[in-house]
């Protein structure tokens, strides 16, 4: 089985084709243009490197979020444009669990794990899972703190009800807010340097556990309103205490 796998809920984001559960071939977004601009040039130069044509995939995955609006978007357009084009199935990989799906599968011995995504204004996109019963990295994972968005102090003070002391966390954030969880006593685990990789490993479990889904099933995990209409907020209350 041949999957197409995107990632564009961070800056950078990346492309990976997949046979079955191996990477043949993974390019990182170049920073300097938008997703638009660059994923029909990343799409063909990864169907390139096997030597196939978009009409030779089977499967199309997408990271559906949370992560930058605009990006995560494109991604999920994109993914159901090529996939109503095609008439293929899709997956929809949500962010958090897959950089936590990721340390677990890099380390058969650890139990659990958390993942933090910068969310900008200060905050992080924050969740935590465990490994399932039956000790293998499968999907899904078993959630034990839900999604949130929030500064770091505030996420740390949620999580001490929430998850155990000291558990390992994935960092895909800014400086201070990896500072924050070392000074909390949680390892700070390095997040993936390309996640569409990830992201194909996990949808291809998800295919043969049957839960793919039609292109206009794949929903994006926004877990905040877009920043967009914080800010439209924002203004309106302004203008009304003027």
């Amino acid at each position: 089985m041949w999957l197409l796998a995107l990632e564009t809920t961070t800056r950078d984001g990346s492309v990976a084709l997949l046979e079955d559960d191996r990477v043949v071939a993974e390019l990182a977004g170049d920073p300097s243009l938008s997703h638009a601009e660059r994923l029909p040039a990343d799409f063909a130069a990864v169907l390139a490197t096997a030597g196939l044509a978009p009409g030779d995939l089977d499967l199309l995955a997408v990271a559906t979020g949370p992560g930058g609006f605009t990006g995560l978007r494109i991604g999920l357009a994109a993914v159901q444009g090529l996939a109503l084009a095609l008439d293929r199935p899709t997956a929809g990989v949500p962010s958090l669990p897959a950089l936590v799906w990721a340390a677990l599968a890099a380390d058969p011995a650890l139990p659990h794990a958390g993942a933090w995504l910068d969310a900008s204004r200060g905050e992080v996109f924050a969740a935590a899972y465990a490994r399932p019963a039956d000790g293998a990295p499968a999907w899904p994972l078993t959630p034990l703190a839900t999604p949130s968005a929030a500064v770091p102090g505030e996420t740390l003070a949620a999580w001490r009800s929430e998850v155990p002391a000291r558990m390992p966390v994935v960092g895909a954030c800014q400086p201070a807010a990896l500072a924050a969880l070392a000074d909390a006593g949680h390892p700070v685990l390095a997040a993936p340097a390309r996640l569409a990789g990830v992201v194909g490993h996990i949808a291809w479990r998800m295919h043969a556990l049957g839960l793919t889904v039609p292109p206009h099933g794949l929903m994006p995990e926004y877990v905040r309103r877009p920043d967009v209409e914080i800010d439209r907020d924002r203004r309106a209350a302004a203008t009304r205490q003027r």
